[in-house]
């Protein structure tokens, strides 16, 4: 028959205690994982469309807006001025820059989401993995230890 050396039953226990630690944990994680994917996800989705559509909404109205000036102030304006109008074109051509970059942020969302959307899929693969682990792997580690646990308590009563 062969001699057992069993040392401590305890430091079993407290590693039992650590593998189902461990599971829950991973369990734990995983779920927030999953929680922060969907919300990034429905950020590109909706929320992210819906700022850069108002976004565009509000540089057209200003772009109007300045154009409507500048025409009125030409309008106004002599030949013999020095720098007819050269507020109102500033103002004009910065109110066409940040309409120029709302319309790209708008056209780009799409591409970004679909760029995301591959990243969750690939990631979830991940995840799935880490969760199999957590589910099946470490509940059966946890099982066989418990099994050889209570195998070593019987062992060491006799």
């Amino acid at each position: 028959m062969a001699e057992a050396n069993v040392k401590s039953l305890e430091a079993i226990e407290t590693f039992i205690e650590s593998v189902a630690k461990l599971r829950h944990d991973t369990g734990k994680q995983t779920d927030d994982i999953r929680q922060q994917l969907q919300r990034v996800s429905a950020w590109l989705e909706k929320e992210l469309p819906d700022y850069w559509s108002n976004e565009k909404r509000i540089a057209e109205k200003k772009w109007i807006e300045a154009r409507q000036d500048l025409l009125r102030c030409e309008a106004t304006t002599r030949a013999e001025d020095d720098s007819p109008c050269s507020i109102q074109k500033k103002v004009l051509r910065k109110a066409t820059e940040r309409k120029a970059l709302c319309e790209e942020r708008s056209r780009s969302i799409p591409r970004y989401a679909l760029e995301w959307n591959r990243f969750v899929q690939e990631f979830s693969t991940n995840v799935r993995q880490l969760d199999d682990l957590s589910e099946s792997s470490l509940l059966n580690a946890w099982n066989r230890l418990q099994s050889i646990l209570e195998s070593l308590k019987k062992y060491a009563n006799l």
